[in-house]
C-alpha cells in the first residue's frame, strides 16, 4: 500500500532545486550545443561523408529495436498503467494506487503530446534532410524565418525520446510516497530517454539539442503535474528570494 509520509528527514523540495536550476542548466547546455556547433560535431560522428549517408539509419538495432521496439515498450507500459487505473475505479484492490496511476498517465500523455505539438510548430528539419548530411534542405536556426515555400520540418523537439523521458514521473511518485533512495527512480527516464535519443542521433533523425529539449519539457511537465495532481506546494527558498530581491532593488 502506498503511503505518503507526513514527516520525513528528506530535504524538502524547493523551486530552486526542481525548476530554477534545471532551467538554467538547460539554457546553458542547449545554447552550447546549438550555438557552439556541438550538435554538428556529434552528428558528424554517425555520418559517412564518402557515401553521404547515415549508415545506421535503417540498421536493425537502431530502427527496429531501439526505435520501433522502444515505442512498443512504452505503449505497453502506458497500457498496463491505464488498465490498472481503470481497475482501481472498480473496487478497493488498487484504490490506493489510483492517484499515482492517474498522475503517471497524465505525464506520459502530456509529454508525448507536447513534443509532437512542438514538432508541428517549430518547423525544424532533421539532420538527414539537410544538404550537409546528404539531404536536399538548407539548415535554418530555431528562431530564423524559414521561407513558407520550403517543406516544413518536424524534428524539434525529439518525439521518440519524449516517451522515455516522460518516465521522470516515477521520480516524483517516489518523492511523494517517500520511497527509499527515491533518486533511483530517475534511472528509467534517464536510460530509456537517453537510449532513444542516442538511437535517433545515430540514424540522423535528431541533433542532441532536440532531445535535450524533450528531456527538459518532460521534466517540467512531470513537475507541474506533481504540483497539480498531488496538490503539492514548494517550500520557501529564502536564498532564492533574497537573490531576486537584491536583483530588483
Amino acid at each position: 500500500m502506498l503511503d505518503a509520509h507526513k514527516h520525513t528527514s528528506r530535504p524538502r523540495l524547493t523551486l530552486t532545486s526542481l525548476a530554477v536550476w534545471p532551467s538554467v542548466v538547460f539554457v546553458l547546455v542547449a545554447g552550447t550545443l546549438q550555438l557552439g556547433g556541438i550538435d554538428q560535431l556529434i552528428t558528424q560522428i554517425f555520418f559517412d561523408p564518402l557515401e553521404s549517408v547515415f549508415p545506421l539509419k535503417h540498421n536493425f538495432w537502431t530502427e527496429q529495436i531501439i526505435h520501433n521496439g522502444g515505442r512498443r515498450v512504452i505503449i505497453s507500459i502506458a497500457t498496463t498503467a491505464l488498465v490498472a487505473y481503470l481497475l482501481s475505479l472498480q473496487g478497493k484492490w488498487l484504490a490506493d494506487y489510483r492517484r499515482p496511476l492517474a498522475y503517471f498517465l497524465w505525464v506520459l500523455v502530456l509529454s508525448v503530446l507536447a513534443a509532437n505539438i512542438g514538432k508541428a510548430l517549430t518547423n525544424v528539419d532533421c539532420p538527414w534532410d539537410l544538404v550537409q548530411y546528404g539531404g536536399t534542405r538548407f539548415q535554418f536556426g530555431l528562431f530564423e524565418d524559414k521561407p513558407p515555400v520550403l517543406p516544413r520540418g518536424r524534428c524539434f523537439p525529439g518525439g521518440h525520446s519524449s516517451s522515455g523521458f516522460a518516465l521522470f514521473a516515477l521520480y516524483f511518485i517516489g518523492r511523494k510516497y517517500d520511497f527509499p533512495r527515491a533518486w533511483l527512480s530517475l534511472l528509467p527516464a534517464t536510460l530509456f530517454g537517453g537510449l532513444f535519443a542516442l538511437g535517433q542521433w545515430s540514424r540522423g533523425a535528431h541533433f542532441p539539442s532536440h532531445d535535450l529539449t524533450s528531456a527538459y519539457i518532460c521534466w517540467m511537465i512531470a513537475l507541474g503535474c506533481y504540483v497539480l495532481v498531488f496538490r503539492q506546494r514548494f517550500t520557501k527558498d529564502a536564498r532564492l528570494m533574497s537573490t531576486i530581491a537584491r536583483f530588483f532593488h
